[in-house]
Parts: C-alpha cells; structure tokens; sequence
C-alpha cells in the first residue's frame, strides 16, 4: 500500500524471448570412423584429452562422469598457457546416437549454460555424421559465441577428432 491507501502492483521487466533457431548453431562433418568408435571418443575421457579443443591447444580433463546426471570438467590450454575451464551436465546418454549435455564455464564468469546436442548417424561401416548442435541462452549469447569464434573451435576439434580417429 501506497501512503494514500492505494496499491500498486510492481511489474517485473519482460525478458526477451527468441526462437530456437535464433539462439543456436548446428555443426555438421563426417567422421571417418565407425559410429561407436566416434561416440566411445566423446565418452572417454582418454580419447577426449586427445583431439578436444582448437588447433594448438591440449585438453585436460578433470572429471568425466558420463551416466545421466553425471558431470565432466575439461580445461583447454592454449598455446600461450591460457587456461579455458568448461564444465557441464550429461542429461541424455543413448548409446551409441546420442549425447545431451549443458556446457558452461567452469570459473568465475556468471554462468551461462547452453546445452549441446551430438548426434551420430552410421555412413555406411566406416563413417559417421556428426551433427553438434548448440542452443544458448539467448540470442546475445549466441552471437557472443560466434564473435569469440565458436564454429572454428568446432571445426578445429573436428579435424582433430577426424585425424585422431584415423590413427586407430
């Protein structure tokens, strides 16, 4: 109540609303490897340590809890030594067509979840579909997402993961 009798009702301001498609990215590559050994190198945390992140840099992964409610923490060092912590959620695990985790930083910055998406379509006997796709927050942070240079990252790690693949 006001100091006249009255009421007022506070309204909260509106958020912004986006489609889907506004706020995310989809990523596609063919995978020279057969569809359970492309998810197995998701999945372990040997095999990601080995071709996760762009050209020139090595991963680190910390933790790697990969079961439905299970976590995983990867830190991408670059060239210079910088360090990029990620982490996030495993929501679907369905072996071998699919993961649906949330990925974020693992740091300071507020937090600012996407989830991800990989699906994995059988090529025939030796080769896999990638589809990765990436739905943020909002639009902002889709476009601050590709400012920092998102789908080159992806396509570093795909080739990385492509070559790594073809090693075994």
């Amino acid at each position: 109540m006001t100091s006249d009798g009255s009421s007022t009702l506070a309204v909260a301001p509106a958020r912004t609303t986006h489609r889907i498609e506004e706020r995310s990215i989809t990523l596609q590559r063919i995978i020279h490897a057969p569809r359970e050994l492309a998810f197995l190198a998701w999945t372990d945390p040997v095999h990601v340590a080995r071709w996760w992140g762009p050209h020139g840099f090595r991963s680190v992964v910390r933790e790697m809890d990969v079961r439905v409610g299970g976590q995983f923490r990867i830190c991408m060092v670059g060239p210079d030594g910088a360090e990029y912590p990620i982490k996030g959620v495993y929501r679907q695990i369905l072996e071998p067509d699919r993961l649906v985790y949330t990925d974020d930083w693992d740091d300071e910055r507020p937090p600012q979840p996407s989830e991800v998406t990989v699906d994995f379509a059988e090529q025939g006997p030796e080769e896999t579909l990638l589809t990765v796709a990436i739905v943020f927050p909002d639009r902002e942070e889709r476009e601050l997402a590709q400012e920092m240079g998102t789908v080159p990252s992806w396509s570093d790690s795909f080739e990385r993961l492509d070559a790594y693949l073809a090693e075994r």
